[in-house]
């Protein structure tokens, strides 16, 4: 991370999600491996499966519901015929109706592994968490079932599960070979493990099934940099670089590396570049504004700058990393301008890339992790960081002063701060919330507090910033501005540049597939 990070999480990269929900388990290949397993369960009825069965080998799907449909007015009970009902039925594209005569084969039947199979499949590919005690169940008489594996490492991803999903892919390693989607998922959990060698060899397999896929590509070389390997990152990403219409990720990524190679004048290249392919895009001109601070050229930095406020002129964090700029040049009075702009356009901006400790809505709808935090809460009162976590949620919720949610957001906040006195993050928080609602006062008090705790917090120096210029003890501003700058210089790294970047979900031209 350099010396001007840029602010809040547009510098982030993460995985690239394929339009859709991804089917990872063709239903054809599984309904004709588990024909014969049906076929085997006793010869009692054979005359009634059989036909059935032979139908659903031939892909003859619409007779094989049309006799089991007959042979069920026969043998209401048989739970081999309502599970090969069950299979004709979700070929036929019918998965909730599926569904339902596979749990009716698990009412006569519950431990009858093709319908416990089937069952899980369908809630799989409806996207129904519900797979997983029915997968659980398959492994229980199947321990090392891959495809069943397969199933819960890909729920586990989606859960952000990531050491749970890990296992289940290696031990479904047959099954997700040749499967991008899997593979990818199977990457980015490894890379968020921090095994990025290990992530370097699942995303060279996911771009060796299609070399021509760029988000394979770009997620090789992003593990590949993760991996300390930069000349190997920015030969993968080469075809990117040059390919037309313009990779701005890729463009971006290959700065990344080209300045930590000490070859900046290509890193400025290349971000022109992306800057003239899409001057909208407020990420190239804040990484090159970085750049123009860690060269000491805050000049430069600003003129890009202008340019991007030319093109977007209501974004927030392009005032915010020019007022740092104009700070290093030593212009305080225009450098709190810029901030005063950033701060009225978006209240809740935060000076820090990131804020300290945050789990938030990134992961998870607002709806749900509002709910979540508020469980939490229940449960543990006491939990300064908890309060925490809802107050942050709230916040995020937006909701004027005076609404049912702002006064839990306020209480929420002001609890942590009484069972954490220490903690920096609620005094921060409340900072924001009284300077977004204009009671300078306690903005104040609060970033003075959290100044106390921690003499580099630079999110408490900004909030300072802003709102002292409200008050008539405005002549602490230059010293503050000056403390910032001293900040900003002194940051020490505290992630690998790489977590800087998002890795990207592979589209696939047809649904992958595991045998």
């Amino acid at each position: 991370m350099s010396g001007l990070e840029s602010p809040g999480p547009f510098a982030r990269r993460r995985v690239l999600m394929m339009p859709g929900k991804t089917r990872y388990v063709h239903l054809l290949c599984f309904l004709v491996a588990l024909v014969p397993v049906c076929l085997a369960q006793g010869e009692a009825a054979q005359d009634e499966v059989g036909p059935i069965a032979n139908a659903l080998r031939n892909r003859d799907f619409a007779q094989a519901l049309s006799l089991s449909q007959t042979a069920l007015a026969r043998q209401p009970g048989d739970y081999r015929i309502w599970t090969l009902r069950g299979m004709a039925t979700a070929a036929m594209g019918n998965l909730p109706q599926a569904l339902s005569a596979y749990q009716h084969a698990l009412q006569l039947a519950p431990a009858y592994l093709p319908a416990l199979e089937g069952a899980a499949q369908s809630e799989f590919q409806m996207g129904h968490d519900a797979a997983r005690p029915l997968l659980l169940r398959v492994l229980a008489q199947r321990p090392d079932d891959p495809t069943s594996h397969a199933m819960l490492g890909v729920l586990d991803y989606r859960k952000n599960n990531c050491a749970d999903a890990v296992d289940h892919f290696q031990r479904a390693a047959g099954v997700i070979a040749g499967q991008p989607g899997a593979l990818t998922e199977y990457g980015s959990c490894l890379a968020i493990l921090k095994r990025d060698e290990d992530a370097v060899a699942a995303f060279a397999e996911a771009l060796s099934v299609d070399p021509t896929k760029r988000e394979a590509r770009y997620n090789l070389a992003l593990a590949q940099w993760n991996a300390h390997h930069a000349e190997d990152a920015l030969a993968t990403l080469q075809p990117l670089i040059e390919t037309t219409p313009v990779e701005q990720d890729a463009l971006a990524l290959a700065a990344e590396i080209l300045e930590s190679k000490g070859d900046t004048p290509r890193a400025i290249e290349l971000l022109r570049k992306a800057i003239l392919a899409n001057p909208k895009n407020v990420d190239p001109y804040l990484q090159f504004a970085t750049l123009s601070y860690d060269h000491a050229s805050p000049q430069v930095g600003i003129d890009i700058l202008n340019a991007g406020l030319s093109q977007l002129p209501n974004e927030p964090r392009l005032y915010l990393v020019r007022g740092v700029l104009l700070t290093q040049l030593g212009e305080f009075t225009r450098a709190a301008e810029d901030f005063d702009t950033a701060s009225r356009i978006d209240p809740q901006l935060l000076f820090l890339g990131v804020a300290e400790g945050l789990v938030k809505s990134q992961q998870h709808k607002s709806a749900e992790a509002l709910a979540e935090f508020r469980a939490a809460v229940k449960a543990h009162p006491n939990e300064a960081y908890a309060q925490y976590l809802l107050a942050e949620e709230l916040l995020e919720e937006g909701r004027p002063e005076g609404s049912p949610e702002y006064k839990e957001e306020v209480e929420a906040a002001k609890r942590a701060v009484k069972l954490d006195p220490g903690l920096v993050a609620a005094h921060d928080l409340l900072s924001t919330i009284y300077l977004e609602n204009g009671h300078t006062d306690l903005a104040v008090e609060h970033g003075r507090a959290a100044l106390a705790l921690d003499a580099n917090d630079q999110q408490a120096v900004y909030h300072l910033i802003v709102a002292l210029r409200k008050t008539d003890q405005k002549d602490q501003v230059p010293a503050l501005l000056k403390r910032l700058v001293e900040l900003r210089t002194n940051a020490k790294t505290d992630q690998m540049t790489g977590n800087r970047y998002r890795l990207f979900e592979v589209p696939t031209s047809s649904s992958p597939t595991l045998p």
